[in-house]
């Protein structure tokens, strides 16, 4: 069977994206099925991934990957004629048009050669902007939502209100916000509703298409197996690993979550008990600087083998605190046998986290750094958790398992059946 891959991100299990990564996953799981993958990368020339690759190069890695690759390069952000009347302007900030919220609507002429010319048997299409650029294929569309970009637009904005607020533009602003949190939904319901099968990797996402009428099942992040865990070294002081790029919405407000839990590991721990790893790409913002001043704080960036960081840490920290989508971080920690120390709004979007057989869940700063004390002081409870995790990696995450589902969804929408899926 031949499956193209729509995204607006490029496989690459390295590139410290968490798009990237995934989709690189997901390709890996179903060619090990024994499907003949195609890529259909909708790339933006100004992206540079966390890694320091720009979109030809992002294109050059997934083509040495051995995948057949036809990409879009974007029309989504040329600027066009715009009616800049009061009328025009007072309709648009109360009722968006599709295309101001997915300007990858104007990529679906484009999108539909270049899937016709990987001529697969199903489309699996990743993401919501890629949904959107997807409208022109006609052949069978197995939609798999990551985070609604309502809910990243809502925390980008939220941000940028605290750190320059200014009264007169927040509530200009805040007309606009509305009306795109009430339109995002609708126009995502319409368009998912246009495809053959429906996915989401997280639970709590799946669930909300369900109300919203989209029939949509959960599905598993397949993850690479990193081998069997090993036990981390006597570090000189406990490590803490927290990662993921410092561009990400989670990533940034896991890190405002943890600089108030320092405190907290100060007086249990002391200022010279513990060591926390912060490793992410890009330069960090300007409100990160207070935290990677601390002295236990040590930001190492983009890594190249980050497996090495998993090992090493005695505690992987993902203080994440907004319910938006699927941490990978949590699920790679997972295949790693990793001690996990994570916010119950996790559980959410991933609920194979049981607080104290795979991990420890808290819901606020000083529960969390409690919960780390106890990973750091109780070896035992570390072990258990440790292997917790690798269970809980081994029973629904391995390539084989999560990679099955995704793989028979996309041979059913295609009429084919498995053994000939395998040709």
């Amino acid at each position: 069977m031949k499956t193209a891959l729509l995204s607006t991100a490029v496989p690459n299990p390295d590139s410290g994206s968490g798009a990237s990564i995934t989709l690189a996953l997901i390709a890996a799981a179903l060619r090990d099925r024994g499907h003949e993958v195609g890529v259909c990368p909708v790339v933006y020339p100004e992206y540079v991934t966390p890694d320091g690759a720009d979109h030809e190069r992002q294109v050059e890695i997934a083509s040495s990957l051995g995948y057949e690759v036809e990409p879009v390069v974007s029309d989504a952000w040329r600027e066009r004629p715009v009616d800049r009347g009061v009328g025009a302007r007072l309709r648009r900030a109360w009722r968006p048009e599709p295309d101001e919220l997915y300007p990858q609507l104007h990529d679906a002429e484009a999108v539909r050669a270049a899937v016709e010319r990987l001529s697969p048997d199903a489309v699996f299409v990743y993401g919501f902007t890629a949904l959107a650029a997807s409208t022109g294929v006609g052949l069978p569309r197995f939609a798999a939502t990551s985070d609604p970009p309502h809910e990243s637009l809502r925390g980008r904005t939220l941000r940028r209100w605290r750190e320059r607020p200014n009264p007169l533009r927040i509530a200009r602003e805040a007309v606009s916000l509305q009306a795109a949190l009430r339109a995002y939904p609708r126009l995502a319901a319409e368009l998912l509703r246009e495809c053959e099968a429906v996915g989401a990797f997280g639970r709590h996402h799946a669930e909300s298409l369900r109300r919203a009428g989209v029939p949509c099942g959960y599905y598993r992040t397949p993850i690479g197996d990193p081998g069997p865990p090993v036990t981390p070294p006597a570090n000189e002081r406990p490590r803490l690993l927290l990662i993921g790029h410092l561009r990400g919405t989670a990533t940034l407000d896991g890190l405002r979550v943890f600089r108030a839990m320092l405190p907290h590991l100060e007086r249990t721990l002391g200022p010279d008990g513990f060591e926390a790893r912060v490793v992410g790409g890009y330069d960090p913002p300007a409100e990160l600087q207070p935290l990677l001043r601390h002295p236990a704080v040590r930001f190492a960036g983009f890594v190249e083998d980050v497996d090495a960081d998993f090992r090493a840490a005695d505690v992987l920290v993902v203080p994440v605190s907004i319910r938006l989508g699927v941490r990978v971080r949590v699920l790679t920690g997972f295949s790693h046998g990793s001690c996990i120390v994570t916010h119950e709004a996790n559980a959410y979007g991933i609920p194979e986290l049981a607080h104290g057989r795979n991990a420890l869940l808290g819901s606020s700063p000083a529960e969390l750094a409690a919960q780390v004390v106890r990973a750091v002081r109780e070896p035992e409870l570390a072990g258990r958790l440790r292997r917790g995790a690798r269970e809980t990696y081994e029973r629904f995450f391995t390539p084989a398992l999560a990679g099955a589902a995704l793989g028979e969804t996309l041979e059913q929408i295609a009429g084919v059946r498995p053994r000939e899926a395998a040709r």
